[in-house]
């Protein structure tokens, strides 16, 4: 039973099916692998990938009104969150992290 406030969570979790998830947040973890990942972690969203492009067209006014695949930069396709582990580049999407926590990746009503 989860008491928060006298109230029991634990039915609003696995409502959610996000049982699975707070169970695996209370296993084992690699300290040192999360300090490294999260401390150089950034959203790429929309607006990161409109920067990157101004950011190419700055250099190379020539790029300006071509396409991304023509600036030398990946299509947008999704919000990502982009780091690095040991020079290793990562990058996590909210599909990897639904199927992690095995809970959908699609909100209830």
């Amino acid at each position: 039973m989860n008491l928060i406030n006298g109230v029991d969570v634990s039915s609003y979790f696995m409502y959610q099916d996000l049982d699975y998830y707070f169970r695996m947040l209370n296993g084992p973890t690699y300290e040192e692998l999360v300090k490294y990942l999260w401390v150089r972690a950034e959203v790429y969203d929309k607006e990161a990938a409109k920067r990157e492009e101004t950011k190419k067209i700055l250099l190379d006014p020539s790029l300006e009104g071509k396409p991304r695949e023509e600036m030398g930069l990946k299509e947008f396709t999704r919000t990502e969150i982009h780091s690095s582990v040991l020079g290793i580049p990562v990058t996590i999407s909210e599909e990897a992290i639904a199927r992690v926590a095995r809970c959908s990746n699609e909100g209830k009503l």
